[in-house]
């Protein structure tokens, strides 16, 4: 990963942060539009998520998140590495497949496909309530990412990671309706 130096701090910062948050939310709830609570529970394979466990993973992971940004930061190094371009690059790209702890697999916290976008709207909210409120840099503060693979990261990357998450999910969600368009098609083709 290149490591570039930190960024001085400004408002300007903020701003792209909460358009990032915004943009990605849109995307993300533009990918399930549409979608039926019967469909939200179809699985396109026997390993695949169906929309609704993949709203329900976005969903909890970024309560998770926010949690963590609202209250385990700590002070980061100055001369900590800065991978903020990094993670703008590769946390949407669905080509590099990625296994979620634990923690953050569906396992039904939802009822309704309804109830978890409700949830992930009201969870977005806080976030960007966060950054547009928050005084301080958001890379002088660091907290630990539950993916092992990110390890420590500043809490503007943090905040990166919650938008790309979303913007990956919403890639992931689409290729979901996709495969459903498909096997719906095929199995028309056969009746």
């Amino acid at each position: 990963m290149n490591a570039i130096p930190n960024p001085v701090h400004s408002n300007t910062d903020k701003e792209f942060l909460v358009a990032l948050l915004r943009e990605s939310q849109e995307k993300f709830l533009g990918s399930f539009a549409g979608v039926s609570e019967e469909q939200s529970r179809v699985h396109p394979a026997p390993d695949c998520w169906s929309v609704l466990d993949t709203v329900e993973h976005l969903t909890s992971a970024e309560t998770l998140m926010l949690k963590l940004i609202a209250t385990q930061r700590r002070p980061r190094s100055t001369d900590a590495a800065n991978r903020e371009q990094v993670f703008l690059q590769v946390v949407a790209d669905r080509s590099r497949k990625m296994q979620a702890p634990e923690s953050g697999r569906p396992r039904g916290r939802f009822a309704t496909l309804a109830e978890a976008a409700d949830q992930f709207k009201a969870t977005r909210d806080g976030v960007i309530q966060f950054v547009a409120q928050h005084p301080e840099d958001l890379r002088a503060s660091e907290v630990t990412h539950p993916h092992p693979s990110a390890g420590n990261v500043s809490t503007h990357e943090m905040v990166i990671i919650i938008a790309k998450h979303a913007e990956r999910h919403a890639k992931q969600i689409e290729e979901i309706r996709s495969k459903l368009s498909l096997l719906a098609d095929a199995a028309q083709e056969k009746s």
